[in-house]
């Protein structure tokens, strides 16, 4: 007990800077997370816009638009869903962060 009220500085600062580092760590981790998904949304919608270009329809699914511009994501980090509303409307993207 001593020796902890003795160096009761040092061992007050190491906890402070490593709540420190943590709360950075957190911070970055959350910011990488938020790029991914802006990233995986901006493929999906170029891929939707590019295929309406080139063939003058939507891709009829998901699988469709992933294979044909090979878009690789993350599936356990996001969940995406394609909804189709008609053959002449954009589909609608939701990318949700699990």
């Amino acid at each position: 007990m001593k020796y902890i009220v003795r160096y009761w500085f040092s061992i007050l600062s190491f906890v402070i800077i490593m709540i420190i580092l943590s709360l950075a760590f957190h911070s970055f981790e959350k910011n990488t997370i938020s790029q991914q998904k802006e990233s995986l949304e901006k493929a999906l919608k170029r891929g939707i816009m590019q295929t309406y270009a080139l063939e003058g329809r939507y891709p009829a699914s998901l699988d469709e638009l992933i294979s044909d511009y090979q878009i690789t994501y993350n599936k356990q980090q996001f969940i995406v869903k394609y909804e189709i509303v008609a053959s002449n409307i954009m589909p609608s993207i939701t990318i949700i962060e699990k």
